[in-house]
């Protein structure tokens, strides 16, 4: 049957199934097939070793080139797994990009080859018939194995040859880490589960699992540990589940698991507490014992929600508010690495007693604009005076209250008393300007944090545009997504974005372009190389020309010499900030720089 012309424009794809019974030639064209014995599956494979729901084809488009290819699952989208599995080219797989000329085997004697070619010949037989039909090649005595080694195409035409570099990453729906599926095959299982759950009306829920104090583990014991850690946990979440689960890595520490089977209202707590006695038993590191604490959030459907959007951010949520109020502490998941342990949860107490009893301070560090030593703005500085040990630097303290999440509450409040005071220096008549302050990752991942921002301004009466916030492209790759969703929702309330810490390693000149800064920060480290390295020279010119073409603000921090000085100015650049211009002033200190900059410039 000829289903198609000749379209040497079109790219087509074919699969050629030979089972016991029959050898198909099928033109692939939907956007999903379940491949399986069952006999209302799209392909339907004759077999009584293949499961009633063995695989599935989805097309796929091609970011880079603007074409389609078809990926094979293993098993359906509603998460039930083949019994004997996928195998392409010889190697069992959960989830793979098919290329032309993959043999595809399903666990038993059915096999497969796949095609991509621009070449059509009339060799197709059409699927939606009841029964699948040999092929009426011109050569119709060819014997059950011609199939695989004569296929119907051209194979060595030059037109159907598939570029590597073409074609998607091996990695696209899947963890490289883990082999677990990854946030984007999730999203797809959740969709389908969540049409499934409205049109028979059943309920589904989501999971989401996330191990604290990782970083911790991490800097204690290393990468390797903390990556050898993550595998086991997916193993073992693996292991507790039902046959209809899935679990897929969603975060860096965090797992994310579908339920799609919720009979009862209970069931999801029991489900949960049989998952957290499984992953809390002792991990053993170099003899030593290991007890994980971990936070959870879930949602139910329709209860949280009809929709995937909104079903994960119940979730996401859940799981912020479980952390927060620290839920599991109550029930002896306790992390236990070393004796460091008991120090971190001194630490944290420590913190909050700070906050509590205003030990806090901001101090502000003016931005000068190099021309006319005008003030262009102040970043804001956090500061602990200790009663016992004194002033405590940030460098020390904020990566405890990262660690111990404590950072969340102390970012609050480090943006609550930044805004109160700029509003304040307003309202006394003194010169407006941009009040920048620090972000952490842990802040970009609150689901809150957009309503808290818009909170503050509110409560302080601050405009949106007088307010930046500085994020280092570190931050933004560990989670390059959500943070562009978080950017995007800032900088629509008028909030200004500065990408900071530019030349620690980590930079990228493409995403000032991609993500919605208004402000380039060039790090205090190149700084301190200027004047010896000229290819940091090089570096920063290149910095500073781009983000002057892009109207960015642009600012080198940490200068320190006017030879520093003098060679900034040179490259073009307009603002800078350290210690030459200023120390970090204290509220009262930097409200008499403001009234001195009002009668004179700063010298630079």
């Amino acid at each position: 049957m000829n289903t198609h012309e000749n379209d040497p424009q079109q790219n087509r794809h074919l699969i050629v199934i030979e089972d016991q019974k029959y050898r198909q030639t099928i033109s692939l064209e939907e956007e999903t097939y379940s491949i399986g014995r069952h006999t209302k599956n799209s392909i339907v494979i004759h077999s009584q070793q293949a499961s009633r729901r063995h695989g599935t084809l989805m097309k796929r488009k091609n970011r880079r080139n603007n074409t389609y290819s078809y990926w094979i699952i293993d098993g359906d989208l509603d998460g039930n797994k083949s019994r004997n599995g996928i195998y392409i080219n010889g190697e069992q797989c959960l989830i793979k990009e098919l290329k032309n000329g993959d043999l595809i085997n399903f666990g038993c004697e059915v096999n497969a080859t796949y095609y991509e070619s621009y070449e059509w010949f009339n060799t197709v037989t059409d699927i939606t018939k009841n029964k699948p039909q040999q092929l009426t090649n011109d050569s119709s005595e060819v014997d059950s194995q011609s199939v695989l080694s004569n296929p119907p195409l051209d194979v060595n035409c030059e037109s159907q040859l598939v570029n590597p570099k073409d074609t998607l990453e091996a990695q696209e729906y899947q963890d490289t880490l883990t082999k677990l599926p990854n946030r984007i095959l999730f999203k797809e299982y959740l969709f389908n589960s969540l049409k499934n759950a409205k049109q028979y009306h059943t309920s589904v829920a989501i999971l989401l699992l996330d191990i604290n104090h990782f970083k911790a583990i991490n800097k204690n014991w290393g990468y390797p540990v903390g990556d050898k850690i993550l595998v086991e946990v997916a193993q073992r979440l693996k292991s507790t589940l039902r046959g209809s689960d899935i679990v897929a890595r969603w975060g860096d520490d965090e797992f994310i698991l579908l339920l799609p089977k919720i009979n009862h209202g209970d069931d999801i707590e029991k489900i949960t507490q049989r998952i957290l006695k499984n992953v809390s038993q002792p991990l053993i590191l170099s003899e030593t014992p290991l007890y994980l604490e971990y936070s959870f959030g879930c949602a139910v459907y329709s209860k949280d929600g009809e929709d995937s959007h909104t079903f994960l951010q119940k979730a996401e949520i859940a799981l912020f508010n479980h952390k927060k109020k620290a839920i599991l502490s109550n029930k002896k998941h306790h992390l236990t690495i070393d004796p460091k342990a008991s120090k971190l949860l001194k630490a944290k107490t420590a913190l909050k007693q700070a906050l509590n009893q205003q030990e806090l301070e901001l101090y502000y560090q003016p931005q000068i604009k190099i021309k006319t030593g005008e003030i262009s703005g102040f970043e804001a500085l956090v500061r602990w005076n200790h009663p016992d040990l004194g002033q405590i630097n940030p460098q020390k303290f904020i990566p405890i209250a990262e660690q111990t999440d404590s950072i969340l509450m102390i970012g609050e409040w480090i943006l609550r008393e930044a805004c109160r005071q700029t509003k304040a220096w307003q309202d006394m008549g003194l010169p407006n300007f941009i009040i920048s302050v620090n972000l952490s990752p842990l802040q970009i991942k609150d689901p809150n944090f957009v309503n808290i921002i818009k909170q503050i301004l509110q409560e302080t009466r601050l405009d949106s545009h007088w307010l930046e916030l500085e994020i280092t492209e570190k931050a933004i790759l560990a989670n390059s997504e959500l943070s562009h969703q978080v950017l995007q929702a800032l900088r629509q309330l008028g909030v200004h974005l500065s990408m900071d810490d530019f030349g620690t390693g980590y930079s990228c000149l493409n995403h000032l372009s991609k993500f919605p800064f208004s402000t380039l920060k060039i790090s205090q480290s190149c700084i301190q190389e200027l004047i010896d390295k000229p290819e940091t020279i090089a570096i920063i010119s290149a910095a500073i020309a781009l983000g002057n073409s892009l109207d960015l603000r642009v600012i080198v921090e940490g200068v320190e010499t006017h030879k520093q000085l003098d060679l900034l100015q040179h490259l073009g650049c307009r603002e800078a900030q350290g210690y030459l211009l200023s120390q970090p002033l204290t509220n009262i200190e930097a409200t008499q720089f403001l009234n001195l900059s009002q009668d004179s410039k700063v010298s630079c």
